[in-house]
Parts: C-alpha cells; structure tokens; sequence
C-alpha cells in the first residue's frame, strides 16, 4: 500500500513539473515563434527579394500544453487578406512535446508543431482538388539550440475539372536550419506530376524531380555550399511540337577559402527528342576561383537592395540597369582583385553523328578601369588586353558530321512535322552542300576580307595569293579545330605564333603606326 502511495506521489509530482516546465516553455514560444518569423522575413528580403513574401503570426492562443497560432503569408501583389496563404498551427510545448513523446522522441525540445495549410479564398480550389484535405501539412521541432527542423508533406492529387486533368504522386520537403538561419539543408522529392487535358490531347509529364540544397552562410553576407536540382524524365506532349529529354540536371558547387570565392555551375540533359528526332546531349560547367570575396557580398547586397527598390518603385528594369552600370566601374575591378581563374569545361554537345566541345581558361588579372581606358583610347589595345588578361587558353572542335546532322534536324523542326528517312535524307543533302559554303568561310585566311581584295589590283592579288594562309580553323578529316593560347606577350592561333601587338595589328584591331 505504502509502495502505491510513493508511485502515485511520483507521478503527481512529474505531472506538476512537467505542467510547471510547459507553462513555462509556452511562454517563451511566442517569442521564439516571433524571432523565426522575423528571420524568415529577414531571409526573404535579403536573399529572394524579387519573391516580395512576407510572413507574420495571427490569432495566437496560449495555452498550458499547447498554443494556436496561423501564420500569414503574403506577397508584393496582395491587395486584400483574402490573397494570403494561411498555415493553421497546433504547437506543443516542451521540455516533452507529446507530439514527439507519441514518437517515443524523448530527447528535450521547446517545442513541436504540427502545420497544415487552411482553406481560404487563395486555396479554395486546392482543396477541392484533394476532397477537403490539406494540400500540404506536416511538423517543425524547435530545440533549445533554436535550431529548427521541418518535415512537410504535399499529399497525392488526382483532379480533373473542366478539359484540365492533374495527377501528382505526392512529395516529401524537409528543412533543417540553425536558430540565425547560418545554416540552411534542404530537400524536395517528387515521383511524378502529370498535367494537361482530360482526353490526353496535351499532356506534360515529370518524373524523378529532386531539389536538395546544403548551405551555410559566410561572414560575407552570401551562402555557399552545394545544390542540386533534377528531373529524371520529361515529356511534352502538345500536338505539332512533342518533345521530351531525360536527366536534366542543375548543379553548384560554392565555397570560401580564406578571402577568396571558389565556385562551379553545371547544366546537362540527356536525349532531346522533338518531332520524332534524338537531337543529342550536353553539358556545361562554369567555374570561378579566386573571386574576391568581399567584393562579392557588397555586390549581392547591392542586387538585393537595387531589385527590392525596383520591385517596390514598380521599375526593376531601372533598378538593375543602374546597378550593372555601377558594377562595370566599381565592382568587378574589385571582384578582380585576386588575379581570378575563369574556365568553361567541358562544354559539348553531341548526337548519333559525333560530338563538338568547347574549354575555354582565363586567368584576369587586378583590373584598373581608368588605365585600361586610356590605353584603349590611345591605341594601345595590345597593353589594355594584358592589363585585363595574363593567360587565355581555348580549343574548340567542332565535328563536321555532327554539324550536319544538327542543322538537318534544325530544319526538320522549321518545318513543323515529322519526315520519314528518305525526305530526310533529301534535307540531308541540301544541308551538306550548304555546309560546303560555311566550312570554306570558317577555314578562310582570317586576316583577309573579300572586300580588300574588291580594290587590289591583279599584281597584288597573285602577291596574296602567294602568301602563307592563317585559317581561322583548321580542316581534317572528320572535325574542324581553333585553338588559341596567350601568356605574356605571346599568343599563339592554331599553329602560327604571334606577339599580341602583331596579331591586334594584322586584324585591324589596333594600327600598326604607334608600334612599328
């Protein structure tokens, strides 16, 4: 008896903490939910401010265990509460959310809420198309770090009304950020979204969608980290003009070492198909280093701040037509200030007949816009370049079967229909007797131009004809080549060596006069 009377002596007394620590908890929630809110805006403003979001707290209820809150969304174009998106909020306090304790979650939060979109004027059709159900609802756990980590379900819709048909498989968007947002991961799934008519006239359809994201915020002010977005298969199925591709896929890479920016952008897609043709594959990768990274987060700023003017004035084209005249003269000297790397590899693209590819290297150097000006100006655009440049090195093939193949599909897509082998072959035929006339102007001496040799007399064009020829590309067999490589003074163009004020000069970019 005794023994019973100590264990309900227990659990009265964990019920009465437990009670205690929740009032207490709750009554910093509304601060904690207040401060996030705050960060939010903040983060929008700063990062995203062309999206105009704004987000605030209504209708909050404190209670002992629990408290009720929606937050409000809006945006720049809203004119009345009934343009908002509204997510209506239970929120559990801590030590021991009993939505977590459900779990068996038992590690110690400040709280724990469980969100789900309200049906208002703004999502009254959304609702319609899940029967009543909220289109996305989920939870968001906030620790004692402040720390917040968000799991957001958007729920499978089949829906059809009037000629329009939307069948989407569900997703699945997790968030999880530190308590300033320094730190920020994300990730979006999606197996399929099918949308179009309701007799599948049109249709578009999207497979494997992936968004992840994992940055962190420097002292600079701008994030860096990687980001990945992809879509595994995608299909447009519109009359006159189907065309599909696969892998799709957007990648960066970001990073800071010490006060410099490194950083890579990649696109590639995989079997273009339109009007029955595989129109091939690529890829891109952009790449920087060495970009000063201060200049870099005085720039960002200054986008956003220049963007949120124009969004607000009603003028961005204003806005960022100023800010790229400001850029010319002040910031990219400054982004330059460590001599950076500028390279573009692999660049290709290729089809069933051959690839073509593209790598291009360039090393700036610490610009001087005011120097550089007057050099130009004065005809010394040999020393102006070098200011700009200390190396630059660039191949480019371009495959000649794939050429054709690309500019006989070109044509097929003007046409606007489908051709069996033969009309393309026809096609085929043009194209290549077409390609004669551009491979003898891309293989033509660069440093002569058929309106010279209008006013030579017969004497100096036998004299012409006699000297060495520099084509701007080379011819063999299968592939036409350009390369092109400067250090210093020297540059080389394709197999023949120049000094830059030689080459400026034989391509009457400078005269000849000022350095002789």
């Amino acid at each position: 008896m005794k023994k019973s009377l100590v264990a309900v002596g227990v659990i009265v007394a964990l019920g009465v903490v437990w009670t205690g620590a929740s009032w207490y908890t709750g009554s910093k929630v509304k601060d904690e939910l207040d401060r996030v809110i705050l960060k939010t805006n903040d983060f929008f403003a700063v990062n995203v401010p062309e999206s105009g979001l704004n987000f605030k707290v209504e209708g909050y209820e404190r209670g002992v265990f629990s408290s009720t809150a929606n937050i409000v969304i809006t945006s720049a174009d809203s004119t009345s509460p009934d343009d908002s998106i509204i997510f209506k909020t239970n929120i559990d306090h801590g030590p021991f959310p009993l939505s977590q304790v459900a779990k068996f979650n038992l590690m110690p939060k400040l709280a724990a809420t469980q969100v789900e979109l309200a049906n208002n004027a703004t999502t009254k059709e959304l609702f319609e198309a899940t029967k009543g159900k909220p289109f996305i609802h989920g939870s968001a756990v906030i620790g004692y770090s402040k720390s917040i980590d968000t799991s957001l379900e958007l729920i499978p819709v089949d829906y059809s009304k009037d000629d329009v048909s939307i069948s989407f498989s569900g997703s699945k968007f997790d968030v999880s950020t530190t308590a300033d947002l320094g730190s920020v991961d994300a990730s979006l799934i999606t197996d399929n979204l099918v949308m179009g008519k309701t007799d599948k006239s049109e249709t578009m359809t999207l497979k494997g969608l992936k968004l992840v994201s994992n940055v962190k915020k420097t002292q600079y002010g701008f994030y860096t980290g990687t980001q990945e977005f992809v879509i595994a298969d995608t299909d447009f199925n519109i009359p006159d003009t189907n065309f599909s591709f696969k892998d799709l896929k957007i990648s960066s890479d970001t990073s800071v070492n010490g006060d410099d920016v490194k950083g890579n952008i990649s696109y590639s897609i995989g079997d273009l198909k339109a009007l029955k043709q595989n129109l091939g594959s690529g890829q891109i990768t952009v790449a920087i280093e060495k970009l000063d990274a201060k200049a870099l987060g005085k720039f960002v700023e200054q986008y956003n701040k220049a963007l949120a003017e124009g969004l607000a004035s009603g003028d961005p084209t204003d806005a960022t037509e100023r800010l790229a005249m400001e850029m010319m003269t002040t910031t990219l000297p400054e982004l330059m200030k460590n001599k950076p790397v500028f390279t573009v590899s692999p660049l290709y693209w290729k089809n069933e007949a051959g690839q073509s590819s593209i790598d291009l290297n360039m090393t700036f150097n610490k610009w001087n816009q005011d120097e550089i000006t007057a050099l130009a100006m004065s005809n010394k655009v040999d020393e102006a370049f070098k200011q700009l440049i200390s190396s630059f090195d660039f191949n480019m093939k371009l495959n000649k079967p794939m050429l054709i193949e690309s500019m006989t599909q070109a044509m097929i897509l003007d046409k606007g229909v489908p051709v069996d082998a033969d009309a393309k072959k026809e096609i085929k035929d043009i194209v290549t007797t077409e390609f004669a006339g551009v491979q003898q102007m891309l293989t033509s001496d660069m440093f002569s131009s058929p309106l010279d040799e209008m006013f030579m007399t017969d004497e100096e064009r036998a004299e012409k004809a006699k000297q060495k020829k520099s084509p701007w590309m080379i011819d063999s067999e299968n592939d036409l080549t350009m390369t092109i490589k400067f250090a210093g003074n020297d540059l080389t163009f394709n197999n023949d060596k120049y000094t830059l004020a030689e080459f400026l000069t034989k391509m009457k970019v400078m005269s000849a006069s000022e350095n002789e």
